[in-house]
């Protein structure tokens, strides 16, 4: 690593010290409700810390050096944006209180209610998972068939073109009356949102397979079922994960409102919540929350892309 790239490996860490010096030694505005607890400036000696110990890995390891560099800018802006969004709150409040509380008074609601942020966090994740697994899983076995068959194209593809169209609110009367209980219906409106997007791109993807793969398996005497797992799936693969991404991040849309059927759990729930009794700071941890989860899911389908998809790398940038 060279030495005039080092100090910059460390700038992050030094815009987290600033912008924990200004939290601590700059006064709030005097009409800010505030508790008191300089719980912004605290985050980011931690995150000061944090990009510390990064700093220092990346100018022993050179290629996570290179790496790291490269993304050093990014985190600098994000953390000046953090900076000034906690100095037009906090310490001008030159943005309506009411809609946009200050930092500390947000980081402070989300140590008070930690305990039901958790509960409805546990809650989203338990319907997400269950809706992303059943609605993918669906779909690309629908997908699959649809793509495969001509005869199962016939009948079911202008069927799912009407249904899965359709806006998701739409099955929310009907979810209730079909379904048993709360749970199982809200997991139908995940699952559907998911299982339109990848049925779609699963049987594009298994039709436009090269034909010529068929013609050697079927000299070679592969049967229908070895076709299928061994050539077209494989072959498909780039356009069921598109479809897997694209009904993911459709499905956080459903969630919000599986969410709002009656649900006594869930960050849907806990939004709509405290948003009725105007409890701004509330709502915007929870949407942070919220936004954490949609990434940390992002990222573990880009994990396993990059475990499935291996070959890809290089050749295809998405």
């Amino acid at each position: 690593m060279a030495k005039k790239i080092m100090p910059r490996l460390f700038l992050p860490m030094l815009v987290s010290i600033a912008d924990a010096g200004i939290d601590f030694f700059i006064p709030t505005h005097p009409d800010i409700n505030s508790r008191g607890i300089p719980y912004f400036g605290y985050l980011m000696l931690l995150i000061a810390g944090w990009f510390c110990i990064v700093g220092i890995i990346a100018c022993v390891k050179k290629e996570y050096g290179v790496k790291y560099n490269a993304k050093v800018k990014f985190y600098t802006v994000i953390l000046l944006l953090l900076g000034l969004v906690d100095v037009l709150t906090d310490k001008l409040m030159a943005l309506p209180a009411v809609y946009f509380p200050s930092v500390n008074n947000v980081l402070a609601s989300a140590v008070d209610e930690r305990e039901m942020l958790l509960a409805c966090t546990f809650y989203s994740v338990r319907l997400l998972f269950l809706g992303i697994i059943i609605g993918g899983t669906i779909g690309v076995f629908t997908g699959v068939l649809i793509g495969w068959s001509k005869t199962i194209n016939y009948w079911l593809a202008p069927i799912a073109r009407f249904v899965g169209p359709l806006p998701t609110a739409i099955w929310i009367p009907i979810a209730l009356l079909v379904f048993p209980n709360l749970l199982s219906a809200s997991v139908f409106i995940v699952a559907l949102t998911m299982w339109f997007p990848t049925n779609v791109q699963t049987s594009s993807g298994i039709q436009n397979v090269t034909k010529g793969y068929y013609d050697v398996a079927d000299t070679l005497g592969a049967g229908t079922a070895y076709q299928i797992f061994h050539i077209a799936i494989p072959a498909a693969a780039p356009q069921i994960f598109v479809g897997i991404f694209s009904g993911v991040t459709a499905s956080f849309i459903s969630l919000m409102l599986a969410e709002l059927m009656g649900a006594r759990y869930g960050i849907g729930w806990y939004i709509n919540w405290k948003q009725q009794i105007m409890a701004y700071p509330n709502v915007w941890i929870a949407l942070i929350i919220l936004a954490i989860l949609c990434y940390s899911t992002i990222q573990l389908l880009f994990i396993l892309r990059k475990k499935f998809l291996g070959w890809q790398e290089g050749i295809i940038r998405w």
